[in-house]
Order: structure tokens, then sequence, then C-alpha cells
């Protein structure tokens, strides 16, 4: 049984069988570098450059996935202002709302003319025309609460969680209104994944009491208006997850995708037949620091304890840094190919 990439994620997020275990490379940062090009403002207004870097990263390392930041764009039309360094990913610059009644005023009503939408838009539907449906084409973005930590601070957020609850409860619900009118215009551009990240309503940041409170309703109620889609969805908690892993189900995702201190194993035995989990690789200690051998290594360990061939993906438990060594990357995917097929 031979499968496209597609057909492969497809069997693993519903539990049927597969070929091998899919794997997703998390791989988008590095590829700019593969065309000349850094990972800055002006890349992601260019969607000529975002096509290039990440077919030639797809074809660089033969993963299951093409997955497209969406971060900058919702970023861009909340109206968070942002530091961009020379090469990486845009970072939180000073707050720019401060009251609920600041955000009773954000406008979305144009968000489809939003400079970024417009190139990620168009993005999607280059490479949907280049790879058809042999590959599954993810649109990835940042959930209510780092949205919300881009607008107000970290500080005050966090901060607002005790001392003004109704602040945090508006503005991630008008986030995810925002989300969900994008992702409609996503999918129908050619988008089969969406998906949203959220490591600061974590157990890293917030307590279990907080995020079922004041940050999983939201979360709720984005990937259940992904869902309305007809796209698959992937819910990334990012960080620490154990205390609320009896939570993120919640959500309805249809992959729920762990940082690398969840053991995968572990949580695919608490979801079995019930929702696919993904993770399983440090992206520091493995990817970072180790070489291919090192990688090889860990990845027979991880596949190895996995009860089920299905309902589960690797991947590196968060984004990855630019500097990343493509070399790992790719052994990553051959090992999963190679031990996942032993099984």
């Amino acid at each position: 049984m031979t499968m496209t990439s597609k057909e492969r994620v497809w069997a693993a997020v519903h539990w049927k069988p597969v070929d091998y275990i899919p794997v997703f490379g998390n791989k988008s940062p590095l590829g700019p570098a593969l065309i000349g090009r850094k990972l800055n403002r002006d890349y992601f207004l260019d969607a000529e450059a975002m096509t290039q870097s990440e077919l030639a990263m797809y074809e660089a390392v033969d993963d299951d996935v093409i997955c497209l930041n969406l971060a900058p764009a919702t970023q861009d039309v909340l109206g968070a202002r942002l530091n961009w360094p020379e090469n990486d990913h845009p970072q939180f610059g000073v707050p720019t709302v401060f009251s609920i009644e600041e955000v009773d005023k954000l406008d979305f009503s144009d968000a489809l003319k939003n400079e970024f939408v417009q190139a990620l838009l168009t993005t999607v539907r280059q490479i949907k025309k280049a790879i058809g449906e042999r590959v599954t084409l993810e649109v990835n973005s940042y959930g209510v609460f780092n949205l919300a930590a881009r607008l107000l601070g970290l500080e005050v957020l966090l901060g607002s969680t005790r001392k003004n609850k109704p602040l945090v409860h508006r503005i991630c619900d008008r986030i995810a209104d925002l989300q969900i009118q994008l992702a409609q215009h996503f999918v129908d551009a050619g988008a089969d994944l969406l998906s949203i990240g959220d490591g600061t309503s974590s157990p890293s940041c917030i307590s279990p009491a907080i995020y079922a409170e004041l940050a999983l309703p939201y979360l709720t109620k984005t990937i259940q208006g992904f869902k309305q889609t007809g796209a698959m969805t992937l819910y990334h908690p990012c960080g620490g997850e154990y205390p609320i892993i009896d939570l993120v189900g919640k959500t309805g995702a249809d992959i729920l995708y762990f940082s690398e201190l969840v053991d995968l194993d572990v949580a695919q035995k608490i979801f079995v037949k019930r929702f696919a989990v993904a993770g399983g690789v440090d992206p520091a200690d493995t990817l970072y620091l180790g070489d291919v051998n090192t990688v090889d290594a860990r990845l027979k360990e991880t596949i190895g304890k996995l009860k089920y061939k299905t309902g589960v993906i690797i991947q590196p438990g968060c984004g990855l840094s630019p500097n990343i060594r493509i070399e790992n990357l790719k052994a990553m995917v051959a090992a999963t190919r190679k031990y996942s097929c032993l099984l």
C-alpha cells in the first residue's frame, strides 16, 4: 500500500491504516535561505518568494505537509506593532490596545484587503496549483491568547486574567471572530488543514483553572469555526501540557499537537481513536543540538514506544529556528519512514 502524503495524513487523522506514520517538518523558517532571502517583513509580503521558498523546502525535506504562516497577517489586521528582526519571526513591539472600548473599536471589515492577507492567499493558490492534491496544505496562526498578548502586552494580559477578566473575554472573543472570518477564504484558496498554536495559554503561563475559564472557550470557538469550512483542524497547546491534557480535547480539533514535554506514546493512548496526536521530537536537544545520528536514534526510540501505527503524526515539539540544520530535518523524515514501516 503506497499513499500520497495527503492520503497518509487523512488516514492517520481518522485512525485508518497507513503505509507509514506521517511526518510534519515545521520547516518553513528554513525556506527563505534556499532562495537567497531572509525571514523578514518583505518576505511575508512577497507571494512569489513564499511560493518558491515553500516548494523548495518541501522538495528538500520531502515530508507530508506544506505549512504557511498566517500569524504576521492576523497580527497586522489586528493592528499589532511588531519588531521585525533581520532574519526571524516578528516579535512583540509595544501595546496597542488598553481597554474594552478599544477592543470594541477593532475593525476587521477590510481584513481581506490587508497586504499580508492578500500575499498569503496568493501563495496558497500558487502552491495548490503546483502540488495539486498530493500534499496536505496547512495554514497556521497563533491562538487567541498569543494574539491578545501581541495587542495588550504579555504582562497586562496575564495580570488581567485576575484583575480584568471582562477584558480578556472580550479580546479573545474578537480575535476568534477574526480567525473564523479569514478561515473560509483560505480553504477556498486551497488550504486542507487549519491550525493554531497558543503557548501563552499553556500551563507554562497560566493555571489550568484560568485556561478552562478564559482561554478554552475561545480556542474551542476558533477550532469549531474552522471545522465549519470542511478543513481538518489542528491545535497546539505548546508548553508543559500534562496539567491540561484532559481539557485540550474539548476544542474538538482533529489533531492535538503537543510539545516535546508530552510523551507521544502516552498522548496516543489517552486519545486513542478519538483524536490524532502529533509531536515527539525535541526541537532543541534533537534537531538543533543533535546530528543526524542523534535524530535517527531518538526517532527509533520514540516510534518504538507507540502502540498504534496510526492516529499519530511525528512533528517537532514547536516551531523551528531558521538556524536548524536541514540535514536533521531530512534525517527526521527518513527515520520516521524507516522505523514506522516496521511497526
